[in-house]
């Protein structure tokens, strides 16, 4: 089928396009015929004022500043004015219909979301109120929504769900299997700051993570560097996930576990991790990147920078999860190398390697290098508490 035909077919198959395309043939060919009819001879007047004439008789406004004088020129205007009534109010009942179809549609999570640098939720179990809530609250302000999403909800559970949170605009909905590429596309994926899987109640621990796995392979194909975090409920599956191409896996009840663990050691360490935790946005610990001079310092020295600077206690380094190509292991300066790197150029290739892992090291010491770390994790300098004062007249100096 050529290309004339294939635009007529997907044309009159639209409504509202075939209403909008005879609205525009109807005001070129009438502002043509006054214009030729009425204006050519006048002086001032221009193929403008014919099209404006045309567009008020065909709307029934009719301003009355231009009329037509001639036979031939009220013939058209007849001709307009009879063929509006329907078409105009075709149109004007298409768009509507066209925009109560398209509300409809964002209400059933049918529609695509519009934002970026936003945070998606694949799937849906108890946790993910909680997560949602601390996502939009942690989220920077953007143009369209801060989360989204994408879980087989109903839209009636959704509508409460987002009237619970208070969200608002802040939360959409993409509504389908999170396992399926068709509806992760929806939320924007590539344009994602981080995303999370939850593992899907109501389902034994295998069949959970075998969704979960294929939810990540879903995602990584339609964004492979956007930050992917999951949830599992077995350990064997961590190693699967990891190969799936998710930077972090919690295993569903691993932390609280482990804090049982160390809440035998010492209770006070327990009360430690849970001031640590606090809560959304009021934690002790903080996460920000390392500046260049930092990274060339010793950690004892970094640290007491970060104490005289008032900027916190740092207790870790960090690495994010990046791509290792071959560019950075090869000489540019050997000619061997720059022949090979020449070569990935001319084929198109990029010349990855693999995936360097994220890595935290906990108070590291001097011994070692911080240039091959992105970040810093510090404790946030606590406020002394008030002391306490003796009630006046005690007998006692204050």
């Amino acid at each position: 089928m050529n290309a004339p035909a294939a635009f007529l077919r997907h044309l009159f198959a639209s409504t509202l396009a075939t209403a909008t395309a005879l609205v525009a043939a109807i005001l070129l060919l009438a502002s043509l015929g006054f214009y030729f009819v009425e204006l050519r001879d006048t002086p001032g007047r221009t193929l403008f004022d014919a099209l404006w004439w045309a567009m008020t008789t065909l709307s029934t406004v009719g301003y009355g500043d231009i009329v037509p004088t001639t036979v031939p020129g009220r013939l058209i205007g007849m001709g307009i004015m009879g063929a509006g009534i329907g078409i105009m109010a075709a149109l004007t009942g298409n768009l509507a219909s066209a925009l109560i179809e398209r509300r409809n549609r964002k209400r059933l999570g049918l529609l695509p979301v519009k934002t970026a640098g936003h945070s998606i939720v694949l799937g849906y179990n108890a946790h993910a109120p909680g997560l949602v809530k601390a996502l939009a609250a942690a989220a920077p302000p953007t143009r369209g929504p801060a989360v989204a999403l994408v879980a087989p909800l109903t839209p009636e559970a959704f509508a409460e769900l987002a009237a619970d949170l208070d969200l608002e605009e802040r939360l959409t909905f993409c509504r389908g299997n999170p396992a399926q590429e068709t509806v992760v596309a929806r939320a924007a994926p590539a344009a994602a700051r981080a995303a999370y899987i939850l593992s899907q109640d109501g389902l034994s621990p295998e069949e959970a993570d075998q969704q979960t796995l294929l939810t990540a392979l879903t995602f990584r194909g339609l964004a492979p560097k956007v930050q992917l975090y999951a949830e599992a409920l077995l350990e064997t599956n961590r190693k699967h996930l990891a190969r799936a191409g998710v930077d972090v896996t919690l295993v569903r009840g691993d932390l609280a576990e482990r804090a049982l663990e160390t809440m035998g050691e010492h209770p006070a360490l327990w009360h430690f991790l849970e001031r640590l935790l606090g809560t959304s946005g009021h934690r002790a610990m903080r996460a920000r990147a390392m500046s260049h001079d930092e990274k060339a310092l010793r950690w004892s020295a970094l640290v007491g920078h970060a104490l005289a600077a008032g900027d916190g206690l740092p207790v870790a380094v960090f690495r994010l999860r990046r791509d290792i190509t071959i560019k950075e292991l090869l000489d540019a300066d050997s000619a061997l190398d720059q022949f090979i790197l020449e070569m990935f150029a001319a084929y198109g290739q990029e010349g990855r390697l693999g995936r360097q892992g994220p890595a935290v090291a906990v108070n590291p010491g001097d011994g070692l290098d911080l240039a091959d770390f992105d970040g810093l994790i510090l404790l946030e300098t606590q406020a002394p508490p008030a002391k306490a004062h003796a009630p006046a007249g005690d007998g006692e100096q204050p």
